[in-house]
């Protein structure tokens, strides 16, 4: 610890150990920064979301499928969308998938087979 600590008691009743700031207490628990601690808390809390980690997993050029499905997901959830537009979009998706990996793997192929090539020809 750098500083003092800070003079607030945790919601087990033991002394929080944070360094404390010009208010005797620390970013936690200060009350003229409980704004900022909360908007903290609820960054931290979306960034460990299972859907965000899934969401950074994605390739980037099919992110925005992902992501629109995730609205979909939402709207069904809420009622707002019905069963069948969300399996209609879902199924959509699910093909342009299919096409974005077949154009990739094709793509790879082709590098794969003219370094090949190259590679031949250097032998030679």
């Amino acid at each position: 610890m750098v500083g003092p600590a800070c003079s607030a008691r945790r919601a087990d009743g033991s002394a929080c150990r944070a360094t404390a700031g010009p208010d005797g207490k620390c970013f936690a628990h200060s009350p003229a920064l409980r704004a900022k601690a909360q908007a903290a808390r609820t960054k931290g809390g979306q960034n460990r979301a299972t859907s965000a980690r899934l969401g950074k997993l994605v390739p980037e050029r099919l992110q925005a499928i992902y992501n629109l499905l995730e609205e979909v997901l939402n709207e069904l959830h809420k009622g707002t969308v019905t069963p069948q537009v969300g399996g209609a979009m879902a199924h959509v998706a699910s093909a342009l998938i299919k096409l974005a990996t077949a154009g990739e793997i094709e793509l790879r192929l082709r590098r794969l087979e003219e370094q090949q090539a190259n590679s031949n020809e250097k032998r030679r």
